[in-house]
């Protein structure tokens, strides 16, 4: 079992319908721009609203193709740069936020690694 990806509950929001699962996939690695250069630059930046809007974008993409784990990372990290958690992002420091963004950023090449692994079987 993937770790990251979870088939069948993708699968399971489009009635089943593999060739339309199948592109969204495909769009998820193509499309979807997920650039951790950039998040981890607005980070060391301190500019958490543009953070958070990179970090949104993927955990929405991410839902939509039953990748809940990285989903859910988006969504506890989203929080804290947007301030919805204490501590919030202005609240830690530095090297905290960087090593937040970091980890996010390595399970985001996981899943897209486990992504890429599935297209081959569509």
């Amino acid at each position: 079992m993937a770790e990251y990806l979870d088939e069948n509950e993708g699968l399971s929001f489009l009635d089943g319908d593999k060739d339309l699962y199948k592109m969204l996939l495909d769009a998820y690695v193509t499309e979807n721009k997920f650039d951790p250069n950039a998040l981890k630059a607005l980070v060391q930046k301190r500019d958490f609203e543009a953070a958070a809007k990179i970090v949104h974008k993927t955990k929405g993409a991410s839902y939509q193709i039953g990748a809940t784990k990285i989903g859910g990372q988006a969504q506890e990290l989203e929080d804290i740069l947007r301030s919805k958690v204490s501590p919030d992002a202005s609240q830690r420091s530095p090297e905290e936020m960087d090593k937040l963004a970091n980890d996010f950023c390595d399970s985001y090449q996981k899943c897209l690694e486990e992504v890429s692994q599935a297209l081959k079987n569509y």
